[in-house]
């Protein structure tokens, strides 16, 4: 009947927004990652527990509508993600906590399934982090199975990240690493050896690019002097919101024990 109307009138049928969305917002100097949850339902709401930011509204609730309400509400929004995060720091992430992992800025469901194969493997599939495990209760080993893999995706995408901006700036691809430090994102020494940490890989893309164009501008000032800056902004012209971005991001950050 849809479908005749718009034979009659010359109107397509209005396409209905997706029951669910991961999305990401800007509050304050933060960037916060949500998740629009449509439901046969009246009403906007917000929630706020383990797994994030969540508005749950009528199946056709429109962007505007969900980014109104949540900056309406930004004060409290950001008081209860921190308490959650102090919560999450006292214990940590784990596989069953069966919280969302962030993953390149966006929320991923993280969803264990039993299998046959020798070793766990992990694949996103759907939008969702599948674990396929002999035994989803080896709680230990599904976990370095999760370390291992959001590690090589991390190698994966700052490899690809560091040959754009190297080639942009003109130099040759550097010596790349992985490190866990726990206090900086990278690190770039006189014989051009970069170091990144494995975490910003639960960060949005400009930011990684940001950190990424950061250690490579020591490449040709091995200093943070204006001229270091000048060599960022031609890589990263906005770097300036990038930086305030990423120090407010790292409040949102799961901390996963390797």
């Amino acid at each position: 009947m849809r479908w005749a109307n718009f034979l009659l009138f010359g109107n397509a049928p209005r396409s209905e927004p997706p029951e669910e969305q991961a999305r990401s917002i800007a509050l304050s100097d933060r960037i916060v990652p949500y998740t629009i949850r449509r439901r046969p339902r009246r009403s906007l709401s917000l929630n706020i527990d383990h797994r994030g930011l969540r508005v749950l509204g009528p199946m056709r609730t429109t962007l505007r509508e969900v980014e109104t309400l949540i900056h309406t509400h930004e004060d409290w929004i950001l008081k209860k993600l921190d308490e959650w995060r102090d919560v999450r720091l006292h214990r940590g992430w784990t596989i069953v906590a069966e919280e969302p992992l962030p993953y390149l800025g966006a929320p991923v469901p993280v969803m264990t399934r039993s299998h046959t194969l020798r070793k766990p493997r992990l694949e996103l599939v759907d939008g969702q982090l599948l674990l396929s495990t002999h035994d989803p209760r080896d709680i230990a080993a599904n976990h370095r199975a999760l370390v291992l893999w959001l590690r090589e995706q991390a190698m994966i995408c700052f490899e690809k990240r560091v040959a754009h901006y190297a080639g942009q700036l003109g130099v040759a691809m550097p010596t790349l690493a992985l490190t866990q430090a726990k206090t900086r994102w990278g690190s770039c020494n006189n014989r051009g050896h970069i170091r990144l940490n494995w975490r910003l890989i639960h960060l949005p893309l400009p930011m990684i690019d940001y950190v990424v164009a950061h250690e490579l501008a020591h490449l040709k000032e091995m200093n943070h002097s204006p001229r270091f800056w000048a060599v960022v902004e031609t890589m990263i012209p906005d770097w300036r919101q990038a930086k305030r971005s990423l120090r407010g991001h790292v409040a949102t950050l799961p901390l996963i024990e390797v």
